[in-house]
Parts: C-alpha cells; sequence; structure tokens
C-alpha cells in the first residue's frame, strides 16, 4: 500500500493490487482560501478508481475532482449531499452513506463512520478496510463520545488519518485541533497516526511536528507526510 499526501485531507491511497482510492479531493488553487497549492491536479495523479468524500464543503471535493471522476468513470463514495452532487454533475455511480452503513467493492470495503461537523450536518467519517488492514479518515469532526466508542469498537485500528486543525466559531471549535485530535489517538490506539486539515486559511494555529511531539513517548507512531511526498506503508 502507498499513499500520496496532494495536500489538506487529499491523499491517494494505492493498494497492492492496483486499486487507487482518493480522500476529500481538493485541487482549486485558490489563494483566499488556500494557505499552499496542492502538490499534483487531477492531470497529474493518473487512474483514479474511487473518490472518498466525507462531506460537500470545498475542500472535501471540488468541481475539479468532479470533472476527474465524470472523465475517469471514477466512483463517489461520501455523505448522502456528495452523493448528490456528484450524480448531478453527471458522475457515472455515486453512494451517500450514513453513519454505520457499509459498502463492499472488489478490493476494498469502506463503512461511514460518525461526525460531528457544525456546517456540515450530514458528515461522515471512513473506515476503510483493504490490503488485511483498517485505515480511519476522520474527514471533520468534534471530539465525541460516540465517535470514540464507535471506533473503539470497531476493531483494531492500523492507520489513522486525522484532522489535527480546525477553525473557530462563537467560541466553539468546528473540529479536531491538536489537542481533541491527539486525545482521539489516544482513545483509539492505531498503529499509525498521520495528522492532516493543515493547508487552509482561518484555522487555530497547528502543525504536524506539534501533533507529533504531544503524542511522543505514546507508543504510536507518527508519520508527517510533506507535501508532495508518497510513502509505502506496511509492506
Amino acid at each position: 500500500m502507498k499513499i500520496l499526501f496532494i495536500g489538506q485531507d487529499t491523499f491517494r491511497i494505492s493498494l497492492a493490487g492496483g486499486t487507487t482510492l482518493l480522500t476529500d479531493p481538493w485541487f482549486k488553487n485558490n489563494r483566499f482560501w488556500r494557505t499552499v497549492p496542492p502538490a499534483f491536479f487531477p492531470e497529474q495523479i493518473g487512474r483514479i478508481d474511487y473518490i472518498l468524500s466525507s462531506h460537500n464543503h470545498l475542500d472535501h471535493i471540488d468541481d475539479p475532482s468532479l470533472a476527474l471522476a465524470k472523465k475517469q468513470a471514477t466512483i463517489v463514495v461520501g455523505s448522502q449531499k456528495v452523493a448528490e452532487r456528484a450524480k448531478k454533475f453527471g458522475v457515472s455511480q455515486s453512494f451517500g452513506l450514513m453513519p454505520g452503513e457499509e459498502k463492499k467493492f472488489e478490493s476494498f470495503s469502506v463503512k461511514a463512520t460518525p461526525a460531528f461537523h457544525p456546517m456540515a450536518k450530514d458528515a461522515i467519517g471512513f473506515l476503510i478496510n483493504a490490503d488485511g488492514r483498517q485505515i480511519y479518515f476522520s474527514g471533520d469532526t468534534r471530539p465525541d463520545q460516540r465517535l470514540t466508542s464507535f471506533l473503539q469498537g470497531a476493531g483494531k485500528i492500523d492507520l489513522a488519518l486525522l484532522q489535527a486543525s480546525c477553525a473557530r466559531y462563537f467560541g466553539k471549535d468546528d473540529g479536531l485541533d491538536l489537542i481533541t485530535s491527539t486525545d482521539l489517538v489516544r482513545a483509539i490506539k492505531p498503529a499509525i497516526a498521520v495528522p492532516m486539515h493543515f493547508h487552509t486559511r482561518f484555522k487555530k494555529k497547528s502543525s504536524p511536528e506539534e501533533f507529533a511531539k504531544i503524542l511522543k513517548g505514546s507508543g504510536i507512531e507518527v508519520l508527517i507526510f510533506k507535501l508532495g511526498e508518497e510513502k509505502e506503508i506496511f509492506k
């Protein structure tokens, strides 16, 4: 399994058999919202078989992503609004999931996890089972015991890709920040944790290095991806 970091929450996951997944794709280089441009654009990343999108916000799925899906007949799996938007855009296959629902494909399965994002009531996360491993992808979510309990009951998590930076509105965080993200890591005990969601403006100050520092000594490996870097996981 190889994982390529494109930016923000966008990772290309290449499975052992050649199937490719793309998480929360965001390619538009809007300097008002982005602190850095994506490492790659749709025409540079090759074949994508599946797009997994946690919710219908501009930094989690955008029109260039949907255009890629339409052109390549990529299957889109996401929240209800993501699936509806993909269908309206002309994507040939899209599936909307609710928390707890699972969709099985030839080379992997994906189950929707709870997510608590005040700006997207239908937001979900994903548990991906592929190559004999289980991956948790958080999308955007506030900390919540219901999420923690769901993940603790899901079996061993080999890799967790976790939001670790969020905005704050009216005195409340709209997702996971450094402290709540690392608290969740300690609660679910993945073998490997990868912090993400650092490339949007107007978020609380945070960094992957601070995430790793907080978890030092926990026994959980923290992987930090540089923009455009690909790593082989679980050799």
